[in-house]
């Protein structure tokens, strides 16, 4: 959950505690403490996880037997927690949005060198044995035309993924846009499937908004 709002990570994490404490709690009664009011990010429509996730903690978050409690005891030994009170919320987590993000714009970066990046991994019908590589392309501008050139051409191990590989992608794009204002797209297993990160000098700007296909 490296790079999420704290909102978001704590959602993940109660989610997480759930799901291990269920198969020891056979139904009983589970109040859960989460520094966060899990159930109004839910409802968030602005968010950087995926629906599918989201959808998936909502399912996790609404068993019966569970009664969550926003807490403003976050520290571990501090054991005592008790439910917060209006005037004691930090933020209101349904429109908290961090001063990074304000930073973070709808578009591309004008003149920018455009990377492609993506992953895969397959298993050969007739041999049985996986392949997987990850691959960043160049996008060359040429008067009116554009052309595609390859950067970088990684073969993997059998047991990468293509999450895994697609990863591997991104990292070796990141690499090569140090120094440079450079947008990256590469597919997310989602929909839409693209999604934008541009930097400016080596330096990320954060994740932009997710966009049909080119």
């Amino acid at each position: 959950m490296k790079g999420h709002y704290p909102c978001e990570q704590a959602m993940a994490t109660a989610a997480f505690a759930v799901q291990k404490s269920t198969t020891t709690g056979m139904g009983s009664p589970l109040p859960q403490y989460v520094e966060h009011a899990v159930f109004a990010i839910l409802q968030k429509s602005k968010s950087t996880l995926t629906t599918q996730r989201v959808s998936g903690y909502e399912v996790i978050l609404s068993i019966p037997s569970l009664q969550v409690v926003q807490c403003h005891t976050g520290n571990p030994p501090m054991l005592f927690a008790h439910p917060v009170s209006d005037n004691e919320q930090v933020h209101d987590c349904a429109n908290y949005t961090p001063e990074e993000e304000s930073k973070v714009g709808e578009d591309p970066i004008r003149g920018s060198t455009l990377l492609f990046v993506d992953g895969s991994s397959f298993i050969d019908q007739e041999t049985g044995i996986r392949h997987s590589g990850a691959a960043v392309v160049r996008a060359k501008q040429q008067g009116s035309s554009r052309t595609l050139q390859i950067a970088s051409k990684i073969p993997l191990p059998s047991h990468f993924a293509a999450q895994a590989a697609e990863s591997v992608a991104i990292i070796e794009a990141l690499q090569q846009a140090e120094g440079l204002e450079v947008t990256h797209l590469f597919r997310f297993n989602t929909s839409p499937p693209l999604c934008i990160l541009a930097f400016t000098g080596g330096k990320g700007g954060g994740f932009l908004n997710l966009m049909d296909p080119l």
